[in-house]
């Protein structure tokens, strides 16, 4: 799936230290904010990169209709377990955002956690933004966060996570700018079981990061209006140099 731009990504056990390390409970700010920008909405919501489902399941008790899909069926098994062990049973699918479209279905669509950042190139940006306002009924609104440029550091502290007797691992090499303001880390995670390697998982990471004119002028290259942009989950708080992420909301033109 590289060649659409949104590259195949989370295995197993990213997959499984992702929920591990953010299980259904875990908030940044962002459970709250999006059920308060959300408020009112009767309609059906969308959240592609829907993840191991941290956003969803807490959207869904709430009582919010949302549906979602993930390019990595990986994350799918983890989110269906998760609604599983609440009780859920929302439609999930898999799909990319560069081709998935369904005209004027759904009342809202959110991309929370800096997940809009996975589809590299700009080509491939605008035309997922457009499927999505396509998708977007009249008077619908997308919310999606965007993470500020950050330039790496040094490589990070291995980080490490039991699920019952096993053992996984996480190393990280620092991001390399990929050109176009694309950032590449390799991650490297391993399964360890009484003291033993028993599998590892090699993964290119690579994330598309923008500043703040940049992404308004895309949102309004695929046909975006009213963009309001919100920053640390602070509704209505302008970004500034400390942010550490903004969310902007937008309607179809």
């Amino acid at each position: 799936m590289g060649g659409n731009g949104q590259t195949l990504r989370y295995g197993r056990l990213c997959s499984l230290v992702y929920q591990l390390d953010k299980p259904i409970g875990t908030s940044f700010g962002d459970v709250e904010f999006y059920r308060e920008r959300l408020a009112g909405v009767t309609g059906e919501i969308l959240e592609p990169a829907v993840g191991t489902g941290r956003i969803l399941v807490p959207l869904l008790r709430d009582g919010f209709r949302v549906r979602g899909f993930d390019a990595s069926p990986q994350m799918l098994a983890i989110c269906r377990e998760n609604c599983a062990a609440y009780g859920l049973d929302p439609v999930l699918f898999e799909a990319d955002m560069t081709v998935y479209r369904e005209p004027a279905a759904f009342a809202a669509v959110v991309i929370p956690a800096g997940s809009f950042a996975l589809v590299t190139g700009r080509e491939n940006a605008v035309r997922a933004l457009r499927n999505i306002r396509e998708s977007l009924a009249p008077g619908g609104r997308l919310i999606v966060d965007v993470e500020p440029i950050e330039r790496p550091a040094g490589p990070e502290p291995m980080g490490h996570w039991w699920h019952g007797e096993e053992l996984i691992t996480l190393t990280c090499h620092p991001g390399v700018d990929a050109g176009d303001r694309c950032q590449t880390s390799w991650c490297r995670y391993e399964l360890w079981r009484d003291g033993v390697l028993v599998h590892t998982e090699l993964e290119p990471f690579t994330l598309q990061r923008y500043d703040l004119a940049e992404f308004a002028t895309l949102l309004g290259d695929a046909g975006f209006t009213d963009i309001t942009i919100h920053s640390d989950y602070q509704a209505g708080q302008f970004p500034t140099t400390a942010s550490k992420v903004w969310t902007f909301e937008a309607t179809p033109a």
